[in-house]
């Protein structure tokens, strides 16, 4: 496993797993700015496949990490308790985004999440999450979350993610959702609620 480096700076506990390379580099749109998308794969998919295991990153220009999400392997073991998936969380911030967590209020852990993916075998592989769930308190209607999978591994972390209250659904783009992005293009449905709107 490798530790990502963003504009120079690396962040130890956000890893890439040896082997995988970047498939997709390209700036996309995320709450009316336009922002960086990393999209990592293994290197016997070199293409964007579309369902498969893969590592996403989403930063700004400064370089600051808006979103990272790994599907990158099957993971067993217990899923840690809310007080568990919180000092990770509280970690990871003073790592990611120390200045940014001064902002932010606990709210409470959500588990039964879960993550998708479709691996080699076609098999699909499932990792349950929980999630360490914040509120923004100077920016109304930003959330943002950590969640980890079995024995504590990082699987996504998500920050000034928002939330439309009249729809009862999220607004932020998803671009770490491969279903999100395939009825974006037109190739899928779009998802119901809480998800966003493709």
């Amino acid at each position: 496993m490798t530790a990502l480096t963003i504009a120079g700076k690396t962040y130890p506990d956000l890893q890439i797993p040896d082997g995988y390379k970047i498939v997709v580099n390209k700036l996309v749109p995320r709450n009316d700015e336009k922002v960086h998308l990393l999209r990592y794969q293994p290197a016997d998919l070199p293409e964007e496949a579309l369902g498969r295991e893969h590592v996403t990153v989403i930063y700004k220009d400064d370089g600051g990490i808006y979103s990272y999400n790994a599907l990158t392997q099957p993971l067993t073991g217990a899923v840690p308790s809310e007080k568990q998936a919180f000092a990770l969380a509280e970690k990871l911030w003073q790592e990611v985004a120390p200045k940014y967590r001064e902002q932010l209020e606990p709210l409470r852990s959500l588990a039964g999440q879960e993550r998708t993916y479709t691996d080699a075998d076609g098999k699909a592989v499932t990792i349950p999450l929980i999630w360490a769930k914040y509120a923004n308190m100077l920016v109304e209607g930003s959330y943002e979350w950590v969640g980890f999978g079995p024995n504590g591994h990082l699987v996504e972390f998500e920050r000034y993610n928002f939330w439309d209250y009249e729809a009862g659904r999220q607004k932020t783009e998803m671009w770490y959702g491969d279903d999100w992005i395939r009825a974006r293009r037109g190739l899928g449905p779009q998802l119901d609620a809480p998800l966003p709107l493709a």
